[in-house]
């Protein structure tokens, strides 16, 4: 593909270095810049974008940042070569640059949620219902607001986490919580009709967990993720027209 090839809407927003950074990641997606290749010279990225060079230059330089470019010296700006080589944490960024990794991303909670949930049904305490039934309510009475449903959704899954008592497996949904977030909001996005189907879901993982039923607890776990991961795909599909 080449830059006469593409066509950009000019930015006219006032928040003109979000919104050129937007565009970046657009065009990354859509293959035109692709990782580890230089961009177009500043003057040409500018006009491609409709935005003044020093606004390029803010953007340029919070998505240096970001570890996603590298102004060499001389040479100008490159995507750097992977994902992979990232130095920060950019979570959102990556969900918009890497449509596939919301669909990763349920693959591999599929395998680790399914056996914390098992964990969970063996290992779980009256106060860990006790938490999980708290989330759930506050759940049932946000099925209008998005962002306080995720909240305690969150919640929810943090305290089958705890019930599980494994510190490894603790240790690693930590450490993708960030994206795990970035997940939510975008599952939020595909899929407005969701709530009520992912309440009644949460409640029979929750109903597994109290009564101890281990295979139970793993099969309504891993219905509730693919059962995501499906619509997703079809949402996607839609959207994109992959």
């Amino acid at each position: 593909m080449h830059q006469q090839d593409v066509q950009v809407q000019p930015i006219l927003k006032k928040s003109v270095v979000q919104d050129a950074i937007s565009k970046i990641k657009e065009l990354i997606d859509n293959e035109y810049f692709k990782f580890g290749e230089k961009l177009p010279p500043e003057r040409n990225l500018a006009k491609l974008l409709g935005i003044s060079l020093p606004s390029l230059r803010e953007a340029l330089r919070a998505l240096s940042i970001l570890g996603i470019t590298e102004a060499r010296h001389g040479d100008g700006t490159y995507l750097r070569s992977s994902l992979s080589n990232w130095e920060n944490d950019p979570f959102s960024l990556l969900f918009n640059l890497r449509k596939s990794i919301h669909i990763d991303l349920f693959e591999a909670r599929i395998g680790i949620e399914g056996a914390v949930a098992e964990l969970a049904a063996t290992k779980r305490t009256e106060e860990d219902l006790k938490s999980m039934r708290i989330a759930l309510r506050k759940m049932e009475s946000n099925l209008d607001r998005k962002d306080q449903y995720i909240k305690f959704e969150i919640e929810f899954h943090e305290a089958i986490i705890r019930a599980a008592r494994n510190v490894i497996l603790e240790d690693l949904m930590e450490k993708i919580n960030k994206l795990l977030y970035e997940s939510r909001k975008k599952t939020v996005e595909y899929l407005k009709d969701v709530y009520k189907e992912s309440y009644l879901k949460h409640y029979r993982i929750y109903h597994s967990i109290r009564n101890r039923d281990i295979k139970k607890a793993r099969k309504s776990m891993i219905e509730h993720l693919s059962y995501l991961e499906q619509r997703i795909m079809e949402e996607s599909e839609k959207e994109f027209g992959k």
